[in-house]
């Protein structure tokens, strides 16, 4: 049985998720910041695999403008808000986190990016 608060989070949940998606431009850059074991077993088609560990020099490889716009995803969440914190460190201006490999897919729905 859920409880309000439980039921309150999962609202509130939704409605994040629901204005990230609109926001979420064409050609996008789509970031997996998991191991390449894990990329293996699943991932975005249109994801880059940059492990966490290395974000800095895997985006300054693939030469992003600094206001690019990239989305960063992993397992549940936490290695991309690592990852997210260093490239707003090294002067990147927009950068999302959107959490797990399961939010970054409805994210980049074709239905809901144009893609």
């Amino acid at each position: 049985m859920r409880t309000t608060s439980t039921l309150a989070i999962l609202f509130i949940t939704l409605l994040v998720a629901s204005a990230i998606r609109a926001e979420v431009p064409e050609g996008s850059v789509w970031i997996d910041v998991r191991t390449p074991s894990e990329y293996a077993r699943g991932h975005l088609p249109q994801a880059t695999l940059i492990p966490f560990d290395g974000i800095e020099a895997g985006v300054a490889g693939i030469h992003l403008a600094k206001d690019a716009p990239i989305y960063l995803y992993c397992a549940v969440g936490g290695r991309a808000e690592m990852a997210r914190k260093s490239l707003l460190a090294a002067g990147y201006t927009n950068v999302t986190n959107v959490g797990s490999l399961e939010a970054a897919r409805e994210l980049a729905s074709p239905s809901t990016n144009g893609q």
